[in-house]
């Protein structure tokens, strides 16, 4: 089994604990009454309570106030939180990189955006930018998905072997603007084109498939396999009879997609649509 590091009383998750604290207090009993009233989702909230996402200082300041607490007495916790560690690239990818960094193979399949590994750095920006990070947290996770891709598809002498399969209708989502896209469209085609990186489409046409259960990639290492899924929180696990359902997914999931080649066809033709 992949070992992974305790870090169950790191700043962030004492902060967390703290600021879940301040809601209950306040009378916000449930995460999704919270989170309406501070106009974010609730996985956000999940995730600040739990110390896997940064909270930035602006919110931090309105998360006091609508919880009627005395901003300086959490900041102090939050200072600690922000400059003590790589807080600022989330748990699971940290534990999930470790198996990327040593895999042989990637499988990776996305019905909604570009997978990780292919990531542009204007897009993967765009991406976290979406989610209300401030910037400097943003740039170091632009700056970790850079560094993993240096790692893994680019490694010398020997790189992963990356077979990456997404639904076409991430090849029409706009994430940031339409030069963007167009340039992540160029990447992919270009990518697809390399001897170990397979890259796959799911035509619309096909309707639902096996993977409609959501993202997920599966890291193949020389003795073990290490699955990180998508979910409110991202989970990842070594245990056979997950990994064991992950690859019978990504198998009909590759069946119901277009081959290399017509993929990078669809691929390209999405790309210049972007400057139509």
């Amino acid at each position: 089994m992949l070992s992974l590091d305790n870090d169950g009383d790191r700043p962030a998750k004492r902060l967390g604990r703290k600021l879940r604290e301040a809601r209950v207090s306040a009378g916000y009993r449930s995460q999704q009454e919270f989170g309406t009233v501070m106009h974010m989702h609730r996985t956000v909230v999940t995730k600040i309570e739990s110390g896997t996402r940064q909270i930035s200082s602006d919110l931090l300041r309105k998360w006091c106030d609508t919880c009627q607490v005395d901003y300086e007495l959490y900041e102090a916790s939050a200072r600690l939180a922000w400059a003590s560690e790589a807080s600022t690239v989330p748990e699971w990818f940290e534990d999930f990189r470790k198996a990327q960094v040593l895999a042989h193979t990637i499988r990776t399949w996305h019905p909604v955006i570009v997978p990780g590994p292919l990531q542009i750095p204007d897009y993967a920006r765009a991406l976290t930018e979406a989610t209300g990070a401030g910037d400097d947290v943003t740039e170091e996770r632009v700056a970790a998905r850079i560094d993993l891709q240096q790692q893994t598809i680019e490694r010398r002498p020997v790189p992963v072997y990356l077979l990456a399969v997404m639904d076409e209708a991430v090849l029409h989502r706009q994430v940031g603007s339409e030069e963007i896209r167009f340039k992540q469209l160029t990447h992919l085609a270009e990518q697809g084109q390399r001897k170990h990186i397979g890259i796959q489409v799911v035509p619309a046409s096909r309707g639902a498939n096996a993977g409609n259960v959501g993202a997920f990639t599966i890291a193949s290492l020389d003795d073990a396999d290490v699955m990180l899924m998508g979910a409110v929180e991202d989970v990842t696990t070594d245990k056979r009879p997950v990994i064991r359902a992950g690859i019978a997914i990504f198998d009909r999931v590759r069946l119901d997609a277009l081959s290399g080649p017509e993929s990078l066809e669809l691929i390209v033709k999405a790309a210049e649509q972007c400057k139509q």
